[in-house]
């Protein structure tokens, strides 16, 4: 008789008497459950229960309006103007940087070990800088006067423009940061890619498929959850877009850059109408779960 056969009875004996100790294991579970529920459902539950009321700041909750929040915010000029800038802003997501990081890890997948580990640092490192930061360089790059995108503008004689500062450009120049690509979605494509069995490629080696057959038949299907993933990641990103708008231009000019999630910041700390902005915050969560949910669907029916 072989020792496997000896040692797996004893093996299974063993995991028969193992109990679960459960109160170190809740002990040790509670911290983090705890705190998953204090820094986020409850900040939910609370906004739901604020957009039932006229909310005074002073004298909380204030008058109870039951729904009406709703239909008002659904009403309101506003609320149509920065759901039609947020999804512009998302079409722009979509066709500057959505597809930029795939081409860039196709790319790092391609080039020499050598320099690919150097190039996925220097992909990262943009990373470790503040946002905050980043969108203060390009507001100096939109400058009407000082800037470099009309210092380019005026080296090949073509006219400078107001950037920020024009209703019809200002949402575009919020995305063009984005046509540059890098970040941890570059990692997270280049790890699809590199999982991807070589047996593939070298079957389609042997049938003579080129290089676009190749990426078309054989990479694009393997990293296609991943894609998936992260096109509702853009997607929810759009939705909640914020601290560019916040740091660049405030909402303006006029209203042409106001997104969802500032339209709430300004509602509930400007105008002080803390109700009326919890009304439009669960809306955003709403429509983020609508659209998540129909992407899934159809990412799942797929799958089928």
């Amino acid at each position: 008789m072989s020792s496997q056969t000896i040692t797996a009875p004893v093996r299974l004996r063993r995991r028969k008497n193992r109990k679960t100790n459960w109160p170190a294991l809740l002990m040790f579970l509670a911290p983090t459950v705890i705190a998953f529920l204090v820094f986020n459902y409850y900040p939910l539950l609370k906004t739901v229960y604020m957009s039932l009321f006229n909310w005074d700041a002073i004298k909380p909750p204030g008058p109870f309006v039951g729904l009406m929040n709703y239909p008002n915010s659904f009403n309101s000029p506003g609320f149509r103007t920065a759901l039609s800038n947020t999804v512009i802003l998302f079409l722009f997501s979509l066709g500057l940087g959505f597809w930029v990081p795939i081409v860039q890890a196709l790319l790092l997948d391609a080039i020499p070990r050598s320099v690919h580990r150097v190039a996925k640092y220097l992909y990262l490192l943009p990373m470790a800088i503040p946002s905050v930061g980043v969108f203060l360089v390009w507001i100096w790059i939109w400058h009407p006067d000082l800037g470099l995108a009309n210092a380019i503008l005026k080296l090949v004689g073509l006219q400078p423009h107001l950037w920020l500062a024009d209703p019809k450009l200002v949402l575009m120049c919020l995305r063009i940061p984005v046509f540059a690509g890098g970040g941890m979605s570059v990692l997270i494509y280049l790890a699809a890619i590199q999982g991807v069995s070589s047996e593939q490629y070298e079957s389609a080696d042997i049938d003579g498929a080129g290089l676009v057959k190749r990426l078309w038949y054989i990479t694009l299907p393997n990293i296609w959850h991943m894609v998936t993933i992260l096109f509702i990641l853009t997607i929810t990103g759009a939705l909640l877009a914020f601290d560019d708008v916040f740091v660049m231009t405030q909402g303006g000019p006029g209203d042409s850059s106001t997104t969802l999630v500032f339209g709430v910041y300004r509602i509930a700390f400007n105008q002080l109408q803390m109700g009326q902005g919890a009304a439009w915050a669960v809306v955003i969560l709403l429509i983020t779960l609508a659209v998540t949910s129909i992407q899934l669907w159809l990412t799942r029916e797929e799958r089928k």
